[in-house]
């Protein structure tokens, strides 16, 4: 079976230990199809999961593709359907809304999942990464876990929902470029119309073993560029190396991450793996030939900050590190991107009663970061929920149990109930 490009899909049948194979800048206007009789024919989960397999939405990729097949699958006369590009036009948010319209309580449920993927290109994986093969329990394939089996799962229960019933609005949204760094949920932040108000309380199908989660570190990213001056390596009076100051700032790098793991808030506990701040110098360049003095060394630094965090802090660190080596070479700090933490209070409505209908106590946060963050400065209170476990997502062989995936199913659709019927329900 040959891999196509963006969008290509599989043809196959389903079986146990087989492929299983599917039979502008602004915010668009609501769209809203009439004629129910061409709605395409509803699929089982296993088979939507292995459409949105099909479509290798890594992030370098367009997602229109699987973006334009979601659209047309959930469509329907009662169906608001709403686009959201990129500047660019390339990739698009999806948001599709039914029921009631959003009162001034935004009651109601968003359910939330990101069409993009990590790259597959390691050699270690024993099938085609992009059909969905079910063996040993678990479907195997790219975004599995993390988290088209998520939105297999949100597509169904938001297509399955009868709106002349529901008591309150049920919205799908779906991103792109989670893996990146939200960038469709900041661009949806900044661009969403304040008159098109969203309910309050959010699903965001983070692969979390079926456990809620209400908060998780962030993710900052920071660019040290070192300017030197270039020239040929025989006459070096001539130029400034651009690299060598570059082993000063790490050791000043290092002990500010050292500081960082010195901090402690009262949230830290509930990371107990890692209940700190993390600093990771991730990437280093420079120099262009063996023969020339270097003129540029650029270092990329990662940091996960834990909610209730400052950036502004952070930032300010790396930039009273690289005072260490100006002089003949200077230091520009640039951020680069901004994946802020999510803090959801403990007695939102949408924690509250998913922990009480799992029976789950106490808090749980995570070291990855969501569209959560960018989310909640909509007045969002998000969760992450769903099947699959973080353990797996980004490797070889990404799988999800299919216990896990059928039970996830059944929850979600108590969740809509709990949600979409009367306030009193969810309190």
């Amino acid at each position: 079976m040959v891999r196509g490009e963006a969008g290509t899909e599989r043809d196959g049948s389903f079986a146990a230990g087989t492929a299983v194979s599917a039979a502008s800048d602004e915010v668009s206007a609501p769209e809203r199809r009439d004629d129910a009789a061409a709605r395409q024919a509803m699929l089982t989960d296993e088979q939507l999961l292995a459409r949105l397999i099909g479509f290798d939405s890594t992030s370098a990729r367009s997602n229109l593709p699987i973006a334009d097949f979601i659209c047309g699958y959930v469509e329907a006369p009662d169906v608001a359907l709403f686009r959201s590009p990129s500047a660019d036009g390339s990739k698009v948010n999806i948001v599709a809304v039914k029921g009631p319209a959003t009162g001034p309580s935004r009651y109601g449920l968003i359910l939330c999942g990101h069409l993009d993927t990590v790259p597959a290109t390691e050699p270690e994986w024993t099938s085609d990464p992009f059909t969905l093969v079910e063996r040993d329990g678990a479907y195997f394939g790219r975004g599995t876990a993390d988290m088209k089996g998520f939105c297999a799962l949100a597509i169904h229960a938001f297509r399955e929902a009868d709106a002349a019933t529901l008591a309150a609005p049920l919205a799908l949204l779906l991103t792109y470029d989670e893996e990146v760094g939200s960038l469709g949920a900041r661009r949806l932040v900044d661009t969403w119309p304040p008159d098109r108000p969203l309910p309050r309380q959010a699903i965001i199908g983070e692969p979390t073993s079926l456990e809620v989660v209400r908060m998780h570190k962030g993710h900052l990213k920071i660019r040290v560029t070192i300017r030197g001056r270039a020239a040929h390596s025989g006459s070096p009076h001539l130029g400034v190396n651009a690299i060598e100051p570059a082993g000063v700032l790490l050791r000043e790098l290092a002990a500010l991450r050292e500081r960082l793991e010195r901090e402690r808030t009262p949230l830290g506990e509930l990371f107990p793996d890692v209940p700190h701040s993390v600093l990771t110098v991730a990437r280093i360049r420079g120099g262009e030939a063996l023969n020339v003095i270097p003129e540029l060394c650029v270092i990329d630094i990662g940091v996960r900050l834990l909610p209730g965090q400052d950036a502004r802090g952070v930032v300010e660190g790396v930039q009273a590190a690289c005072r260490a080596i100006e002089g003949s070479v200077t230091a520009d700090v640039e951020v680069v991107g901004d994946n802020p933490p999510l803090l959801t209070d403990e007695a939102a409505p949408v924690h509250r009663s998913l922990s009480e209908m799992l029976g789950q106590s106490g808090s749980r946060g995570v070291s990855f970061a969501s569209d959560g963050g960018w989310l909640s400065t909509l007045g969002i209170d998000c969760v992450l929920w769903g099947p699959g476990t973080i353990e797996v997502a980004h490797k070889p062989d990404e799988r999800l149990p299919v216990d896990e995936f059928v039970r996830a199913r059944e929850l979600l659709k108590r969740f809509v109930r709990r949600f979409t019927g009367s306030p009193e329900d969810s309190l």
